[in-house]
């Protein structure tokens, strides 16, 4: 009894640390690839902990597998927005102006009845009240009330220095409009961490070495 006890200490305070490790974001949040390395972590230390046939080290060097794996996947996304988007999906548009975007709305398998849910969490009782609503890549839904006034909804369009498309053609917008706002601000693709079309459908950014604009 007093080691299975003690593997369990153990086990849960491997599990604890490479958990912390993988940052402090909330578990409704997370990604699928990480949903599925926490999955895996579980799985990994129940054997060992509840089974004498098995050396604890047997399950303490498969998780630091996975934290391995998670550092590695994380630096990918980080500087490969085309790995992001395999991964982690992109943001999508369900509701625009009181209506569902049908194809959209088919293509993310979801049901009249969980976007009326969610939207209920947020105030909103009606589509029809609905001035956007965006399906985030944690599958939680964002949305915006006609009654708020927004001219439009504010989307990035720049991110770590790269074109983000998607958010470009729910706006309407070409590279070529980008680049123009670009010339127009006397600073290059590169150089922008984050930019934005706000809601009156000015063009704000943030530089890299943090100078707000």
């Amino acid at each position: 009894m007093l080691v299975v006890f003690f593997r369990a200490i153990i086990l849960f305070s491997v599990v604890f640390i490479v958990i912390r490790l993988m940052g402090k974001r909330e578990l409704s949040k997370v990604q699928p690839f990480e949903l599925a390395i926490i999955v895996m972590i579980s799985d990994l230390a129940s054997g060992p902990m509840s089974s004498r046939d098995m050396s604890t080290f047997s399950g303490i060097i498969p998780i630091l597998a996975m934290l391995v794996i998670y550092i590695i996947v994380t630096t990918l996304l980080q500087s490969r927005k085309k790995v992001e988007k395999i991964l982690c999906g992109t943001p999508s548009l369900i509701i625009f102006k009181g209506k569902v975007i049908e194809e959209e709305f088919k293509k993310q398998q979801l049901t009249i009845e969980e976007i009326m849910e969610q939207l209920r969490e947020v105030g909103i009782f009606k589509i029809q009240d609905t001035a956007y609503a965006i399906l985030e890549t944690s599958g939680k839904l964002n949305a915006i009330k006609t009654s708020e006034e927004v001219g439009q909804m504010p989307l990035n369009v720049i991110s770590e220095g790269e074109y983000l498309e998607d958010n470009m053609r729910i706006l309407k917008m070409k590279k070529e409009d980008v680049d123009k706002l670009l010339k127009a601000k006397n600073v290059k693709l590169k150089e922008v961490l984050v930019g934005t079309i706000d809601e009156t459908g000015k063009f704000v950014y943030q530089k890299s070495e943090g100078d707000k604009k």
